[in-house]
């Protein structure tokens, strides 16, 4: 009599196993299916914001904008001085040329190292006035998009940043300054303007002269931003790289005269935003001969964090 009972209860529990196996299914089942709607979800929202964003980014000023007098002439003077490697700048601070520096074709891009960890080695920055600044982003949220013209005109003038901050313009028995960001310069700002200028510093850096009109004008506002040297704590790091590589791929691909654009390039550019004390005016930094397209200020976006052209 006992052998039938053990059957029954083995069926028994093997309905109740099967039972639990199909439930155990059914939760992984459902588990799957919400993950999947999750991602789903995550994946619409991320559209949804993109889609906003573009929607909210003012677009490239691609058109022609002047105010003043339109300067064409003048334009082409410097175009032909900078073909002839014959403009007069204010340069950055002077540093001894390290060995195995690779320098510019402007035309043609960068003239590459025989080993790639060399070229990344001459490109760190090797300057010693707010090297830590320079090289680091201000870690706050991204204004909205502006133009030069409003952004320089809301900001202090070089005198009453002297007089201010001291500190800013100082340098140490070693020429050297470590003032990190100040509250003024702890804005992540962008502006749309065109790209005149673009040359190499003795520092790594490279200055990229921006104006507020699509062409030379007699009341063209310039402004100053920066993609700098790579930072010396970790020189692969990025954006720093990729910048450094899209706008030499600009000057290789873009019709210029080492460095002067023919025809000034709509840009959208963002940055951390910084007051170099060594170029506050009248040194302001940028050409100066045969046509001043200097800033009249020593505000700058530096360094750069995004490039769109």
């Amino acid at each position: 009599m006992g052998v039938p009972n053990v059957a029954v209860n083995t069926r028994g529990n093997r309905r109740v196993e099967n039972r639990f196996a199909f439930e155990r299914r059914a939760d992984l089942f459902s588990a799957l299916v919400a993950k999947s709607m999750s991602l789903a979800k995550i994946a619409l929202i991320t559209l949804g914001l993109g889609l906003v964003s573009c929607a909210t980014e003012p677009p490239l000023l691609i058109g022609r904008y002047i105010k003043g007098i339109p300067q064409p002439n003048q334009w082409k003077n410097f175009l032909a001085q900078a073909e002839q490697g014959q403009i007069e700048e204010v340069r950055d601070e002077v540093a001894q040329p390290s060995v195995g520096v690779h320098w510019i074709d402007y035309q043609f891009g960068q003239v590459r190292a025989a080993h790639p960890k060399a070229a990344t080695l001459s490109e760190i920055f090797k300057g010693k006035f707010r090297a830590e600044a320079k090289t680091s982003y201000a870690r706050v949220h991204k204004e909205k998009t502006t133009d030069v013209e409003s952004l320089l005109t809301a900001l202090p003038t070089d005198a009453e940043m002297t007089q201010q901050h001291h500190g800013l313009v100082a340098k140490d028995s070693n020429h050297q300054n470590h003032v990190p960001r100040i509250a003024e310069e702890k804005r992540s700002v962008t502006v749309n303007a065109w790209l005149y200028w673009v040359s190499r510093q003795s520092d790594d850096d490279y200055h990229l002269i921006l104006g507020d009109t699509s062409e030379l004008s007699s009341r063209t506002l310039f402004m100053n931003a920066e993609i700098s040297g790579l930072p010396p704590d970790k020189p692969t790091r990025q954006p720093f790289v990729r910048l450094r590589d899209e706008l030499r791929n600009v000057l290789a691909t873009r019709p210029n005269k080492n460095g002067a654009f023919e025809n000034p390039l709509p840009v959208r550019i963002t940055g951390s935003l910084l007051w170099d004390g060594e170029h506050r005016n009248p040194h302001n930094v940028g050409p100066k001969k045969p046509v001043d397209i200097r800033p009249k200020k020593a505000w700058e976006i530096h360094p750069i964090h995004d490039f769109v052209h």
